[in-house]
């Protein structure tokens, strides 16, 4: 594929990776050619639409677990994503506890993956107060969005401070 074509299809892979309802009559115009174009994104893309909307709209889990199932049906012998659903059998009361509250665990594996980061960009620093530094700057920008856990990892990082501080001081 020549180069302006393959920015090209770049750009048609940020249509493809937002939802059919964010996009604007021009811009499905434009996925509908790439899903034309390429015929194998098209499973793959309105199921992944199919999952959104179960998750975005059931109930409660016995109604999630059914339109799941509906769909699991209907995936004859798409094996790349029946894959999907070896996942969810294996995770299954896991996954569909979503339903119980809405809750995720998003804000907690952010800010686990912001302390993995400090932890390499930190690598070599010998000054605890420094490090300490740097996690306090991540986790007040992470209160910006993420308020009601930030006051308890507040406490929790005291906690670990206080740890530390015996340690190495």
């Amino acid at each position: 594929m020549p180069r302006d074509e393959q920015k090209k299809f770049r750009a048609l892979m940020w249509l493809y990776r937002r939802r059919q309802s964010e996009l604007t009559s021009e811009q499905w115009s434009e996925l509908e050619a790439l899903l034309q174009r390429v015929p194998g994104l098209s499973v793959p893309y309105y199921f992944r639409q199919e999952v959104t909307d179960v998750f975005d709209t059931a109930k409660n889990r016995e109604e999630a677990a059914a339109r799941l199932e509906e769909l699991r049906a209907a995936l004859d012998d798409e094996t790349e994503l029946l894959k999907f659903f070896e996942l969810f059998d294996r995770w299954r009361d896991g996954i569909l506890a979503y339903f119980d509250r809405r809750e995720t665990s998003g804000p907690v594996e952010g800010l686990n993956n912001k302390a993995r980061v400090i932890t390499r960009r930190s690598y070599g620093l010998k000054n605890t107060d420094s490090l300490w530094k740097r996690l306090m700057l991540d986790v007040n920008r992470t209160g910006l969005v993420v308020r009601r856990t930030v006051d308890d990892m507040h406490a929790l990082a005291r906690a670990i401070k206080a740890t530390f501080c015996g340690y190495y001081t």
